[in-house]
């Protein structure tokens, strides 16, 4: 029934812990409270880091933000102070910059996300100048056609259309929900995947303006995308339901397992206040803090990643100590959709690429933000 290079239900079951069943047409896998592999282990081996300074001391990168990685392992990196991209090769040198700040073809005013297609060329939206730009693999500027809604996010990318999040206003307030749709690389709309909720928000109005912030732990819609197979992950992050979308936008998969979420402790919500509660010089969103209710636990599904295995990778909100470190929970579905490892780290895996992952983390000491490479070694 189902394709995408999956075996038979039946032999399936027969190699997993979990129970599989057809319920009108969509599959669901329900997964028991233990991997498949409880004692598989996953080790990051640092093998670069790029911390904005060239050979010589200068700075050449300033304020990195988003970043796509290609088959050849280059890096294209959203600068946001100039409003360019920036090109580094597999080494870790400089190469090239793509765009300018401005207003013409081929320029930004506020660049917002950026991906590869399947084909090598760069698409990049911006949010103020309402716009999606591609440039071929030189950072030649080719094209681009303007949006009417704001865009939230790149998705998913095929190979001539989009998956993205088109912001939406319910009426009540901008922040209520977004819609993902899918567009060719004219801009012309393909289909809908429907209304997905957004983090809901701190709202407190004040005499100069209305402040908006993020509620603790509040659900909201966590995504991850197949580039290889064209499928879309999806979750609320307070429920271990996990959604998977077909290339015709249809759910087709229904993934679960048993879990007890962590606790939202005193530290938590005292944490929560001082953070905001440090720039409040009129004490509005102090007591607005001070007086919100705060959850029992925390979400669960924090953030979702597919690898270059196709196994989804789900970051929980479960932490521990080791040494001086604190490791993160990531469990670890195989591509049939069944519970394969549960495995702890202290790297946040971003984008994987040849058996490679990158991310991006904050020097402690200087603030500034560098870009991690790291190998990724199965025991």
């Amino acid at each position: 029934m189902f394709s995408y290079g999956r075996p038979a239900a039946k032999a399936r079951i027969r190699e997993s812990n979990a129970v599989v069943e057809v319920i009108d047409g969509i599959e669901y896998v329900h997964n028991s409270a233990t991997p498949l592999h409880p004692n598989k282990k996953v080790s990051f081996i640092e093998d670069l880091s790029i911390d904005g300074m060239d050979d010589d001391g200068n700075i050449i990168l300033f304020q990195p933000s988003l970043f796509a990685v290609d088959d050849a392992e280059n890096m294209y990196i959203i600068e946001i102070r100039d409003q360019v991209i920036k090109i580094f090769g597999p080494d870790g040198k400089f190469v090239k910059t793509i765009g300018a700040k401005g207003q013409g073809p081929g320029e930004f005013q506020m660049i917002s996300y950026l991906a590869l297609t399947k084909d090598g060329k760069l698409i990049v939206t911006d949010q103020i100048a309402n716009r999606t730009s591609f440039f071929d693999a030189s950072g030649r500027f080719i094209r681009s056609f303007k949006w009417q809604k704001g865009q939230y996010n790149f998705l998913l990318i095929k190979s001539s259309s989009y998956v993205f999040g088109e912001r939406a206003n319910s009426g009540i307030s901008q922040f209520d929900f977004f819609t993902v749709k899918e567009i060719d690389f004219d801009g012309k709309e393909i289909r809908s995947y429907g209304e997905f909720a957004m983090k809901e928000p701190l709202i407190v109005r004040m005499e100069s303006g209305t402040h908006y912030s993020s509620l603790p732990d509040a659900p909201h819609s966590v995504f991850a995308a197949d580039q290889d197979r064209d499928l879309l992950y999806h979750c609320v992050g307070n429920k271990y339901t996990i959604n998977i979308y077909d290339p015709s936008g249809k759910i087709f998969r229904k993934i679960d397992r048993p879990y007890e979420p962590v606790p939202f402790t005193d530290k938590d919500a005292e944490e929560y206040r001082a953070k905001h509660s440090s720039n409040d010089p009129f004490g509005v969103i102090s007591k607005a803090v001070r007086d919100m209710e705060m959850p029992k636990v925390k979400s669960i599904v924090t953030r979702m990643r597919i690898d270059d295995e196709g196994r989804l990778w789900v970051k929980t909100n479960e932490t521990k100590q080791e040494e001086d470190k604190i490791l993160t929970a990531f469990d670890i579905f195989n591509r049939d959709g069944y519970y394969y490892a549960k495995v702890w780290t202290a790297a946040n895996p971003y984008i994987f690429k040849n058996g490679k992952t990158y991310s991006m983390v904050e020097d402690p000491i200087t603030g500034y933000r560098i870009i991690k490479r790291y190998k990724v070694v199965w025991n």
